[in-house]
């Protein structure tokens, strides 16, 4: 049996992209989706990863997490800045969204 660790994602709430969900991608695969203002947990194996999120072609900057059997990592995800940040979208999509560790 593999052996599991948790990682949390937590959308904060925004204004921006509040009816697209972002794709959560770990090691360049998309494993699910977290929609604005909601929380998704998924089991992935121990080791070495990189995380980032997405949304059509912008992304979050990627996260590398590791991860031990049992271990809980929680990140926080939202849209990097309001209309004055909008500027990301076009001339650097790869930070228009952001991706942190977080408490919870």
């Amino acid at each position: 049996m593999a052996e599991l660790a948790q990682v949390t994602i937590d959308r904060i709430h925004h204004y921006r992209d509040t009816v697209r969900a972002y794709q959560i991608r770990v090691d360049g695969k998309t494993i699910g989706r977290v929609k604005n203002d909601k929380q998704q947990t998924f089991e992935i194996s121990t080791g070495v990863h990189q995380i980032r999120m997405r949304l059509m072609w912008l992304q979050s900057p990627i996260i590398e997490v590791h991860l031990a059997e049992g271990d809980h990592v929680k990140l926080r995800t939202g849209p990097n800045g309001g209309i004055l940040q909008a500027w990301r979208i076009y001339f650097a999509p790869h930070t228009a969204l952001f991706l942190e560790e977080s408490d919870l």
